[in-house]
């Protein structure tokens, strides 16, 4: 599953919205349960550029087509996401 402009949004909308400390991976795989969503500490992705930041999360766009994950920046070919949480 592409992630569409509007959808990322919506899923950017969700990270503002959610209180500080909380965890989003359940609203969103709920959300869009046909991405993969994975959440981890900002410092496990600290080599990688995000893709954007929403609230106190780094989104990193991911393919997950292969049994190795890639970290990629376009939205049309990402299959999910990691949320890093900063603190």
């Amino acid at each position: 599953m592409a992630i569409s402009l509007d959808q990322f949004k919506n899923i950017a909308g969700m990270l503002l919205a959610l209180p500080s400390g909380d965890n989003p991976v359940p609203t969103v795989r709920a959300s869009f349960p046909d991405l993969t969503v994975s959440r981890c500490a900002a410092d496990d992705m600290r080599d990688e550029t995000p893709f954007c930041r929403a609230g106190d999360f780094d989104v990193f766009l991911i393919d997950t087509s292969n049994a190795c994950w890639k970290i990629i920046n376009e939205p049309a070919t990402a299959t999910g996401l990691i949320l890093a949480a900063r603190n």
